[in-house]
């Protein structure tokens, strides 16, 4: 994003937007779905956020499970 400001306003719009939250214990993951954004161009950035933040395969505290963050719609 070129604009701080753009980038701040996507985060407080993910921030505000529902999501669902399950345990996939057959693959060890913890699945954060996250709904649709309110344009396209932002569920193309939020699909590439989602991206990056699997790539650590960080686990969440406490479990064996894995965060895996995708888009309601992916």
């Amino acid at each position: 994003m070129a604009h701080p400001d753009e980038a701040r306003a996507l985060l407080q719009q993910i921030y505000k937007t529902d999501a669902n939250i399950y345990p996939d214990h057959n693959d060890k993951k913890l699945i954060v779905e996250i709904h649709s954004l309110s344009y396209h161009r932002d569920d193309k950035i939020l699909l590439q956020l989602c991206q990056r933040l699997n790539k650590p395969e960080t686990k969440f505290p406490g479990t064996d499970l894995v965060l895996f963050y995708k888009m309601e719609s992916s």
